[in-house]
């Protein structure tokens, strides 16, 4: 897909690989972007960044929410029509390891990693059947091992991968394409939320012991895959400092 004059919407759009992406697809040409996140203020700095060449609009919207991100797509399919989504909002576990993790917390994590991508996938398909789209999911790649120390969240990613796989069929039934990528260790906010409200000791010693990509290289492998129209859906990428591969067909 050509990204000039297309509208995309993109959640956990405050801050991280949200907020680069968006930064990304306005230098790409895109005509509108619907920036999604609980945190306005950082909604609104983001649209500052991505200049004055294109159009925002932010929606303070908690992805966890299903009611709320359904309107908040239905706004944004109104205002410009959609032709890109990028189901990035996540959380990690925080301070309360597994399984020590109060119910509370589960069904916040699988609400925001999991349903709110199964859903956002959804009303995106829902808004796209009659022009076509690109949906991007991320994942992780925590998702294709058993090393990662908070097992939610590699749970909640590997099932992002494996719905995403199976949306390969939208292509031809709908005309939408939806793919994933795959993000290593990256430098983003989320990093100092793994102990609650401060970087977690498990989490420092893995930025002291590897390389953490910046939000912006993440960003790239985003819009590789929104243009590569060579692949026809349920692809995704892995995105690491060391390698960028295709994991699935």
């Amino acid at each position: 897909m050509d990204i000039s004059g297309k509208a995309a919407l993109v959640t956990g759009a405050a801050s991280g690989i949200g907020r680069a992406t968006c930064e990304a697809l306005a230098a790409k040409g895109a005509s509108h972007i619907h920036l999604v996140d609980l945190n306005d203020e950082g909604c609104r700095e983001t649209a500052r960044l991505c200049g004055a060449n294109v159009g925002t609009t932010v929606h303070p919207c908690n992805v966890a929410d299903l009611g709320a991100l359904e309107a908040v797509f239905a706004a944004a399919a109104e205002e410009t029509g959609l032709d890109i989504v990028f189901n990035n909002a996540g959380m990690v576990t925080g301070a309360d390891m597994f399984p020590d993790t109060p119910n509370a917390r589960i069904e916040l994590i699988v609400a925001v990693n999991i349903s709110a991508v199964f859903a956002g996938t959804n009303f995106a398909v829902k808004h796209m059947a009659d022009r076509g789209g690109v949906v991007v999911n991320t994942g992780s790649t925590s998702s294709l091992h058993d090393r990662f120390i908070d097992i939610l969240y590699s749970a909640t990613k590997a099932a992002v991968l494996q719905f995403t796989q199976g949306c390969g069929k939208l292509m031809e039934s709908h005309g939408v394409r939806v793919c994933a990528i795959l993000p290593g260790l990256v430098d983003t906010p989320i990093v100092d939320t793994t102990g609650g409200d401060t970087r977690a000791d498990w989490m420092q010693k893995i930025l002291d012991d590897n390389v953490a990509m910046p939000p912006a290289a993440l960003a790239a492998g985003v819009v590789a895959l929104i243009e590569d129209d060579s692949n026809a859906g349920g692809h995704s990428i892995v995105a690491d400092e060391a390698q960028v591969e295709a994991v699935s067909g």
